[in-house]
């Protein structure tokens, strides 16, 4: 391909690239993201303003609070993406404008060799020049030639000036981006300060809390009630799961999700680990086992599906296998809920999570970060479950030995 038909291919595709439409629509989403998310949060923060002195020091008012934060740290991350969204479209105009700039300067190369040439050839010497020879063969062969450095000259005009005005908008899109740019990261800087702000409000309502042990009563009850919701949720991912497989052996493409289909059997075999499972965390210690459990404080018994793992503060939580993230749910009791699907119908439950670094629908490898344990009544704990099809295994017996 010779070089014009590359510089005209870059301008007709340079003024219809759908970039610039996508940057606007990219925009338009993130807004409304973000305008639903802060809704969000304005109403939980109206219902805590609307309880009383003695209501407001409850578990209620400490879900409020933890799901606020939960929904800023959203927020935060939405911003974040669209940061390295915008990042990247600057990079990418301002190699297009190089580009362009080249291109602009070999077209005045061009143009001016053709002055050299006009100077030349025209005039007094053109006529000269097209029958200073006996064969009109030759002759009508110089016409054409002649003929031809004309017209490719126009092109070469009318392709200079769509250089020079697609460079016009170019420079005008990455002002406009660099601008977009600023109000992100003052946006996200603000979204950062009221985050740090809502976690020291929930830090002394947890300290507060904790002095009275009925508190502690009424967060395990939470903890039971959590147990049922996250049963539901794995029954209806199974389900999700046998429609899908339903309407691939179908072939019915109409109704397909194709972006939530995944093949499994190209992942590691997750029953090939048990007893050498990876931990979700690098350090801690299991503090409630699995099933029964009975709570010398408080003289209470409950059914644990899972372990719970005590840990430092802001302990990194990880994926003990390769997977797809299928749900992330804010359940009362655990918070933010993370459940990875892993091969033959085997799926892992991550309890009490902040600042989730993945999405639903994302594939993971082993050790991918999912995000932060979060802080409850009794301290720093990650809830961990896992399940085969519809049945709860006991952790313990998969978890490697430390």
């Amino acid at each position: 391909m010779n070089r014009y038909i590359k510089i005209c291919l870059l301008i007709t595709v340079a003024f219809s690239n759908p970039i610039f439409c996508q940057v606007s629509d990219s925009i338009k989403f993130r807004n409304e993201q973000l305008e639903n998310l802060k809704s969000d949060i304005i109403k939980l923060e109206r219902e805590l303003n609307q309880k009383s002195g003695k209501e407001k020091a409850s578990l209620q008012a400490l879900e409020n609070l933890t799901r606020q934060n939960t929904l800023l740290q959203k927020i935060i991350n939405n911003i974040v993406k669209e940061e390295k969204n915008k990042e990247r479209q600057i990079a990418q105009f301002e190699e297009e404008i190089a580009y362009t700039e080249n291109k602009i300067q070999l077209l005045k190369e061009k143009y001016s060799k053709y002055i050299v040439w006009i100077y030349k050839y025209r005039g007094k010497s053109y006529l000269k020049s097209l029958f200073n020879t006996s064969s009109p063969l030759r002759v009508l062969k110089r016409y054409r030639y002649f003929k031809s450095i004309t017209e490719q000259n126009k092109k070469d005009l009318k392709l200079l000036k769509d250089s020079k005005d697609y460079l016009v908008k170019l420079r005008n899109k990455i002002s406009e981006e660099k601008r977009s740019l600023a109000l992100l990261r003052t946006d996200k800087s603000a979204e950062q300060k009221n985050l740090v702000k809502k976690e020291s409000e929930r830090k002394k309502l947890i300290a507060e809390l904790r002095k009275d042990k009925k508190h502690l009563n009424e967060e395990i009850e939470s903890k039971r009630k959590a147990e049922i919701v996250i049963k539901n949720i794995i029954a209806r991912l199974i389900e999700e799961e046998r429609l899908r497989t339903e309407m691939m052996l179908k072939d019915d493409e109409k109704k397909l999700d194709l972006s939530r289909i995944y093949n499994y059997n190209n992942m590691e075999k997750f029953s090939l680990l048990k007893g050498k499972l990876s931990w979700p965390i690098r350090k801690g210690r299991i503090i409630r086992k699995f099933g029964e459990n009975l709570n010398r404080k408080l003289n209470t018994v409950t059914l644990n599906y899972g372990v719970d793992i005590l840990t430092s503060e802001n302990a990194d939580v990880y994926s003990v296998a390769e997977g797809v993230v299928s749900a992330i749910e804010w359940i009362p009791g655990y918070g933010s809920v993370v459940i990875v699907t892993h091969r033959d119908e085997f799926r892992t439950v991550y309890g009490h999570i902040k600042e989730i670094d993945v999405e639903e629908g994302q594939l993971i490898s082993r050790g991918s970060p999912l995000g932060k344990v979060n802080e409850s009544l009794e301290g720093h704990i990650l809830h961990f479950e896992i399940w085969n099809s519809r049945n709860y295994q006991n952790p313990e017996t998969w978890l490697s030995k430390k």
